[in-house]
């Protein structure tokens, strides 16, 4: 009986220590799976502010580029964009005040692109002049994110999370069309490493901005009643120098690609070509005047809302336009029919420069009239304008 007993007791207190190791492992898994949840926690917190810093810098760095314009009121809207930003973070909670965030701008080579476009300048909180030359804006911000769990190991109470990008404003490239179907020619080639006398050292093709150029010009102009005064202004200079009518056959008069009437009125409309262009590419001229093309390019100002008819001016300053850009196009600038040694094909795009089209294009002298548009510039897409002071079409984008 006492041996019962005791064989009793024995395994009571056995039962006893299992009991007590199994609630004690318990207890210590527990503390350890709510210690995993709350790091979980904290990491998914920490995580979830990055990818908001990250979109603030990525959306903010764009709408800074877009104010680039080549003047320091570029640079003070570009810095406006970043602080007016609406986007937030922790939930869309917190605003991303001036103390975590730091816009910076560089300069950049004019030409260079992709992703080593913005790598080439020291960045600078505070530009100073020239600022023609800066093409890039780096937005960093620096969220402290609170922690409730990590602390216990031993960490901060706060996470500072940094996210950063960078957007330049880099040459537009034409893959898929989206320029007007003329081109005009180029007064004076730009200077390059190949190119160092005779050339243009501003990058703007010999042309002036501001000034009156054409895009389409009328057959043997010196035959024609008035002869020099019928081109534009800009060409009126240095006559013949820039006599392109008796300088290339009579059939070709500025129209590239398109042969159809109807196909040209729709390039000029929606600015759609079916032929990818960039710089190097040889033009293939076409022939015709095509005098019905003045209605399709008085169609198209027509939709633009600034109606202003601008007259050119000899001082290098582009007019005051305030419009949707249905009269601001792009078109590519070319080599002209002469051969040379930097351009030893005729008709060769040298650039794309930005052109400001008059309100009204009168067909009273059919297609045997110069067609005049004012010189821009460059031209950022979607923007608020060139820098540089280069020639060119440029478009922003996110470089890092």
């Amino acid at each position: 009986m006492i041996h019962h007993q005791a064989k009793c007791s024995m395994r009571f207190k056995a039962r006893n220590k299992e009991f007590g190791f199994t609630l004690t492992a318990t207890a210590a898994g527990l503390f350890v799976l709510v210690g995993m949840l709350g790091l979980s926690a904290d990491l998914g917190r920490v995580f979830i502010v990055k990818n908001e810093a990250q979109a603030f810098a990525d959306i903010a760095a764009m709408a800074a580029a877009k104010e680039l314009n080549g003047k320091s009121t570029g640079i003070t809207a570009a810095q406006t964009e970043v602080a007016n930003s609406t986007n937030k973070w922790m939930f869309g909670t917190k605003a991303f005040p001036a103390g975590i965030r730091t816009v910076e701008f560089a300069t950049k080579t004019p030409g260079s692109s992709g992703s080593s476009a913005c790598t080439s300048g020291a960045w600078t909180t505070a530009p100073s002049s020239p600022y023609t030359d800066y093409g890039c804006v780096r937005v960093t911000v620096t969220p402290a994110v609170d922690l409730s769990f990590m602390p216990a190991l031993g960490t901060g109470y706060t996470q500072t999370v940094t996210a950063r990008a960078v957007a330049g404003v880099v040459p537009q490239t034409f893959p898929l069309g989206g320029y007007m179907p003329f081109t005009p020619f180029a007064h004076m080639p730009n200077c390059s490493a190949i190119i160092i006398t005779g050339c243009d050292a501003t990058g703007n093709y010999g042309y002036l901005t501001g000034e009156d150029y054409g895009f389409h010009w009328p057959g043997s102009i010196n035959s024609n009643p008035g002869g020099m005064t019928k081109a534009c202004h800009g060409d009126q200079l240095a006559w013949p120098l820039y006599n392109f009518s008796d300088q290339v056959p009579g059939s070709v008069r500025g129209y590239f690609e398109l042969q159809a009437a109807s196909a040209i009125a729709d390039a000029i409309l929606g600015a759609e070509q079916t032929m990818a262009l960039a710089v190097g590419d040889t033009l293939i001229m076409t022939n015709g005047s095509k005098a019905a093309m003045q209605n399709a390019l008085t169609t198209r100002a027509s939709y633009d809302t600034d109606q202003t008819n601008y007259s050119y001016v000899t001082t290098g300053i582009a007019p005051a336009y305030n419009g949707n850009n249905m009269r601001k196009i792009v078109m590519p600038v070319n080599s002209g029919p002469n051969v040379t040694t930097a351009y030893p094909t005729p008709y060769t795009v040298m650039g794309f420069a930005s052109f400001l089209l008059r309100t009204v294009y009168s067909s009273a002298g059919g297609g045997n009239e110069a067609w005049c548009a004012i010189y821009m510039g460059s031209e950022t897409n979607g923007g608020s304008g060139g820098v540089f002071g280069i020639a060119g079409a440029y478009v922003v984008r996110l470089t890092q």
